[in-house]
């Protein structure tokens, strides 16, 4: 074993120079282990909720790995609440831990764990044993590994920050990418007159309610509004209210305390804090409970916020931007949706038409997703026939934007070099309801041409229908589809 000085010195110049923090604890532990002289041991770290969870063991086969946390996790939990190292010579003769299964098993004789401490705040901790007889840890050993562990709680915590600032960097990089009123595709009137109406109060504070049928493109708009307003150098952050249950949702929105429920086991900020003095997207607006509603109108009122569980409010300064596939007006009069959130939300109603509102812009759309998805997967470009192009100009899209999307990508996928009329797969739709047949039929003939497509390669044509390939399977046995 080296001397400790000598090792103290290998050890800062390793440790300081690693930030990224996965690789940073595994060569934390590797050095505890070698300064100290022992086989095992594990590094535990505080995560985001507060608990303590393993992030790096050494010498622990996995198979025991879970009885031996079982071993240090109580003594781990024990040290991270007080802050004090845990000592013992002799873990069988002990009496408060000679009794556990778990050291008899596995013949623990000692054990030293020490706190990970930053600024008076255990951020982990670090575990040794040894079961050899002739390796029983010393004081000495106690001094060496809380001098160790106060420098690695200083690494940990650089290497925290700069992972932090690399998303924060990433996070920007992604929004410098972000669509701007200039660089949205679009050539019909309606969106020329929609974004003018939107320019008009971009750079102003006013609330904005983004309405429109599924897929038209509302949250895009509202990314072009937070860009092209005085708070682009703050984040835009989205949430999605019917995705979440309210009380998820409320603590999400606003923050917690801790211990405001089960597993609060720390503050926690919330969205509206994480976007002050920038913008906050809420998109499906109309499924918000009734409950959340009162909670929300006090933000916009009074421009509020109080975490679940705190008796104290935070000012923030929020511009808030939602939106709905709904009519706000039928919520209003069946009652679900409050009147004065909504005079509240809706400083100025934006309405995206939908596609079929709008047919000029199917093409030039149509020509950017081409150029996007080929780049994307690194093929060469495929352009429209005259045939193709008119077959898409003529279909109405219920599921608009994002359904003519998904349908390029589709013909990308099937065709050559330019995209036939029939490598473009359109729904077949009609006023009347098509009979069961009518719908196998049609399905049989859809998956009969993708896999003639791929030479009737079944996991092609299956991650092209999006289905696997043993759904698949069932349903060419069903169809009766043979090659």
């Amino acid at each position: 074993m080296k001397p400790r000085l000598e090792s103290f010195i290998e050890i800062s110049s390793a440790i300081n120079s690693v930030l990224d923090l996965d690789r940073l604890l595994e060569t934390i532990m590797d050095h505890a282990i070698s300064a100290i002289g022992v086989e095992r041991g594990i590094l535990f770290l505080k995560t985001g909720s507060g608990t303590l969870s393993s992030y790096a063991a050494r010498n622990i086969e996995k198979e025991t790995l879970a009885d031996a946390e079982g071993i240090s996790r109580s003594i781990m939990s024990e040290v991270a609440a007080s802050g004090k190292y845990f000592l013992s010579s002799n873990m069988l003769e002990d009496p408060k831990t000679a009794s556990r299964p778990s050291v008899a098993a596995f013949k623990i004789r000692s054990v030293l764990c020490v706190p990970l401490v930053r600024k008076d705040r255990v951020i982990g901790t670090i575990y040794l044993d040894s079961r050899k007889a002739s390796k029983v840890f010393s004081p000495e050993d106690v001094t060496f590994l809380q001098t160790f562990a106060n420098l690695a709680a200083i690494a940990i915590e650089n290497a925290k920050l700069y992972e932090a600032s690399k998303q924060e960097a990433d996070y920007w990089k992604e929004e410098a990418s972000q669509p701007r009123f200039e660089n949205i595709v679009f050539a019909s009137k309606k969106m020329e007159d929609c974004l003018k109406q939107v320019r008009s109060v971009a750079r102003s504070n006013v609330s904005v309610l983004i309405t429109g049928e599924t897929g038209t493109g509302k949250e895009l708009i509202a990314r072009a509004v937070h860009n092209s307003s005085d708070r682009n150098n703050k984040k835009f952050i989205p949430i999605n209210c019917s995705a979440l249950p309210e009380h998820i949702l409320e603590a999400e929105l606003f923050g917690s305390k801790k211990g405001a429920y089960t597993g609060a086991t720390q503050d926690s900020k919330g969205l509206f804090e994480e976007a002050d003095g920038g913008t906050i997207f809420l998109d499906e607006i109309a499924d918000m409970q009734s409950g959340l509603q009162a909670k929300l109108l006090r933000v916009l009122q009074e421009g509020e916020i109080r975490r679940v569980g705190d008796t104290q409010y935070k000012t923030v300064d929020v511009r808030v931007v939602s939106a709905t596939n709904k009519n706000i007006q039928d919520e209003i009069t069946a009652g679900t949706f409050r009147q004065d959130l909504y005079y509240r939300l809706c400083g100025i109603e934006l309405h995206l038409p939908a596609l079929k509102e709008r047919r000029e812009d199917i093409l030039p759309l149509s020509e950017h997703f081409a150029v996007a998805f080929c780049r994307q997967q690194s093929i060469p470009l495929k352009t429209l026939s005259p045939e193709a192009a008119e077959r898409l100009r003529s279909y109405d899209y219920p599921g608009n934007v994002r359904e003519l999307q998904n349908i390029l990508r589709k013909a990308i996928l099937l065709s050559d070099q330019t995209i036939l009329p029939n490598d473009i797969d359109l729904p077949a739709r009609s006023q009347s309801a098509p009979l069961a047949e009518d719908f196998d039929e049609a399905s049989r003939q859809h998956i009969i041409r993708v896999l003639q497509k791929v030479d009737w390669n079944q996991s092609h044509a299956a991650e092209i229908l999006g289905l696997n390939r043993t759904t698949l399977q069932a349903k060419m046995k069903k169809l009766k589809i043979k090659k």
